[in-house]
This record gives C-alpha cells, structure tokens and sequence, in this order.
C-alpha cells in the first residue's frame, strides 16, 4: 500500500516507518531537512523507503508532496511534539501543527479525496481533568491549557473540516508515549541519559528531575504506532480515538524502575528548570473505544519499556564518548 508519513524521521515516526516496512507498505517518508530538525537521527538511505523534504508550513510544497506520492494512506505525524518548547514559540507552534495539518488535508482533497488520513493529535487537548472524570474518553470536552494543546485542538478541526468535504480523515488522540530514540526533553529519555552517563563515568552521581508527584499513562512508542493504523483501519471519517496503555504510574516510580535497572549508585534531586508551567497532577485515558472498534490492545509493560530506553541510551552515550 502506497503510505506518506510526514514527521517521519522523528521519534514516533520512526518506529511507524519500521513498523510499515515489516507490513510490506511502499513508504514516503516525509520530514524537514536533517539540518533544520530539532534533532538529526541517521536513516538508512538504502533502506527501500522513498525520503523526501517537507516543511507543512509551505503549502505548495504539501500539495507537491502528495500530488507525486499519490498515497492511499497519510499518516500525518510532523509537528512540534514538546509541550514546553511549543509554549516558548507558540506562534511557530500553531503555525506548524495547526497549519500545516490545514496544508496537508488540502493537498488531499484536492484530487486525493480517496486518501484515508490520519492526523496524530495528542491527549493534551483534554486540559485539566478532574479525578472523578478519569480515566478521560473521547466524548470529553476539550479544554486545552497549553500552547501545544492549543495547536492540537486546531488541527483536529481541520480534520472535521476535511471529513464534513468528503475525505476520510480520522484522529489519534495518543497519549504519553516512550521507547528507544526519544529525544531527552522527554522525561524517560531524560531519566534514561542521566543514568547512561553516570554508569559510563560521564557525569556525576545526580539525576536531576522535575515534578515526581505527576500520575501519568506512558505507552510504548512500538504500541502507539500500530494503535495509529488500529485507528484508520477501524475509523469512519471523522472520529476520534485515545490511544492509550490503559495504565498509570507516577514518575517518581517510573525513575525508580529506571534506577532499578541501571548499575548507578545516585542521588535525586529537584531543578526548577525541568518544571511546567502548567501540570495536571494525574492523568490517564479510556482506551475502550479503539479497544473494542479494531481489538487494539498494548504487548509492552512498562519495565520491558524502560529497559530498552535504557539500553538505547547506553549505546547512544558510549557512540558519544571521547575515545
């Protein structure tokens, strides 16, 4: 199946190009330069995938894009993804998530109105939810307190837009998700890093954290990815899925598992700087839906998920290492 992935050389898409190939899928995989991303990881270049350069920002270039890929599946996954770096560039943020969803529906309504799209939101877009409301389902009001929610909410508009025209556009709403590869403003990554550089020598021993009380739901990156292709093969244009571990764990536990696995002798402590300005004190999603719709169900704990953000940093700070 011919398949455009943009945001397709970071974290989750990635792991949704890995995940696609192992499917047989003939892949355009969409992303800004390497030198004008946030990070750079290497791809292989002879890895049967088709690479292009795509900024969703520049509307001739999405319609360019789709017009020569020609897809059956877009899968749209390019966007600025960290809440704190969105809220120092909001204008950017919405410019970019919320734009350039715009960009990409159009381009597919124009003449690729079979298409079957999938825009990649975040479970941001529920704001502040009340214990009593939890686990949040998609029925819930969306009440964003972020720039990047903001930014999210817009484009989940766009896609009703586009699905009110005709195309089949359906929403992921994931929840927090980690895996091997993410980028250490992330808070397992950022965890994992600490520790991979104290166990090599690199650093002293101090992890240095932001707010541990937070209860989070933190899925595999691996699951995420086939609950996005769980939500377009069950979804009707328009609808709305969570995807979710169906779970919840506090980040100071998630940091002890991590210390857990690793060799280092450490200590914890606070720094302001990893603080949000706004943090919802817990947090996890109803999952029933994509459940029950397409049979979706995650195969990673979150120990066997640690683990291997782990053993990824480790082999990421010895790459690094001055030899």
């Amino acid at each position: 199946m011919r398949t455009l992935i943009t945001g397709a050389a970071g974290f989750a898409g990635r792991h949704l190009v890995a995940a696609l190939r192992g499917q047989g899928h003939d892949i355009v995989a969409a992303d800004l330069a390497a030198d004008e991303r946030p990070s750079a990881p290497s791809v292989e270049a002879d890895d049967g995938v088709e690479r292009v350069v795509l900024d969703v920002t520049d509307e001739q270039a999405c319609w360019d894009v789709v017009h020569d890929a020609r897809p059956e599946l877009v899968l749209h996954l390019a966007g600025m993804a960290h809440v704190g770096q969105a809220e120092a560039a909001a204008e950017r943020c919405l410019a970019v998530n919320a734009g350039g969803t715009r960009n990409m529906l159009a381009a597919c309504l124009d003449g690729h109105a079979n298409t079957r799209f999938l825009l990649v939101s975040s479970a941001e877009v529920y704001g502040r939810v009340q214990a009593a409301q939890l686990p949040v389902s998609e029925q819930h009001p969306l009440r964003p307190g972020t720039a990047y929610a903001v930014s999210k909410a817009c484009a989940e508009m766009h896609v009703h837009h586009a699905a009110a025209r005709g195309l089949h556009a359906v929403v992921a709403r994931a929840f927090n998700h980690i895996g091997p590869g993410q980028d250490p403003a992330f808070v397992a990554a950022a965890f994992a890093r600490q520790l991979a550089q104290i166990e090599a020598g690199l650093a002293e021993p101090v992890v240095r954290v932001g707010n541990l009380d937070a209860v989070r739901d933190f899925s595999d990156v691996r699951d995420t990815v086939v609950g996005y292709l769980a939500c377009l093969d069950a979804g009707q244009p328009g609808d709305v899925f969570n995807i979710t571990s169906g779970a919840t764990v506090r980040i100071a536990d998630l940091l002890d598992t991590l210390v857990k696995l690793s060799s280092a002798d450490v200590r914890v402590e606070q720094d302001p700087e990893r603080m949000r300005a706004v943090d919802v004190p817990i947090f996890h999603g109803d999952g029933a839906k994509l459940a029950q719709a397409s049979g979706f169900a995650p195969r990673f704990d979150l120990e066997r998920t640690l683990g291997a953000v782990l053993e990824d940093w480790r082999g990421r700070v010895a790459a690094q290492a001055p030899r």
